[in-house]
């Protein structure tokens, strides 16, 4: 359990960026107190949603679904600047719960960003500011209310594969409804198949459809 202080602050603030990302980089831990640098080192950690930016996709695929790239690391980037800042100090109260819980850090990062994806949605499609005590709420409701969002989305997810499944199957039956219609004829109807096919028989010959089916002269 992280102590008041100075190895709070400490904590916290490591808590912020992943040291191989800032190895990596080359950034130290001072240098995160710039929001530029800190946005640079969360691109870092995300090079799918880099890479998606880039090439100017609105979208790509998650686990759960369609994704927004800038969306989720504007996310990350608000969660970030709240713990950089310790505004509220319940998010980091909240990171540290998580983690005697057993969670791992970025699965915490995303857990803090669900309330802030909330508040975003809220004042994109309501117009409501910000509401300190329902993001206070919503942190306090954490990780219940995010185990119960990903037994939701399990179970969604397996409905959406069952209907894939049973879509597909659907299909494969069409196809083969269709190869059956397109089939050739019965070996018993292949040589009258080919007779109703072939050129009318000359005058002096006759067609015998018998075993060994054959034209022959008649003699004379």
């Amino acid at each position: 359990m992280p102590q008041r202080g100075d190895d709070r602050e400490a904590q916290r603030r490591r808590f912020v960026a992943d040291p191989d990302a800032l190895d990596a980089l080359g950034v130290t831990l001072e240098q995160l107190s710039d929001p530029d640098v800190r946005s640079v080192v969360i691109g870092h950690e995300h090079p799918e949603f880099e890479q998606a930016l880039k090439q100017g996709r609105r979208e790509i695929e998650g686990p759960d679904g369609p994704m927004n790239p800038r969306l989720h690391l504007t996310i990350h980037q608000i969660v970030a600047t709240q713990l950089w800042d310790d505004t509220p100090p319940e998010v980091w109260d909240t990171a540290v719960r998580l983690l005697d819980a057993g969670y791992e850090r970025h699965e915490i990062l995303h857990m803090l960003g669900r309330p802030v994806s909330n508040q975003v949605w809220e004042a994109l499609h309501n117009e409501r500011p910000y509401d300190r005590e329902q993001h206070l709420a919503a942190l306090r409701a954490l990780p219940g209310s995010w185990e119960r969002e990903r037994t939701t989305k399990t179970a969604l997810r397996r409905h959406d594969d069952a209907r894939k499944k049973a879509r597909r199957a659907t299909r494969a039956v069409g196809r083969g409804r269709d190869a059956r219609c397109q089939a050739p004829p019965p070996a018993q109807n292949r040589v009258e198949a080919r007779l109703a096919l072939a050129p009318p028989t000359p005058p002096g010959m006759r067609v015998r459809t018998g075993r060994f089916a054959q034209h022959s002269r008649k003699p004379r």
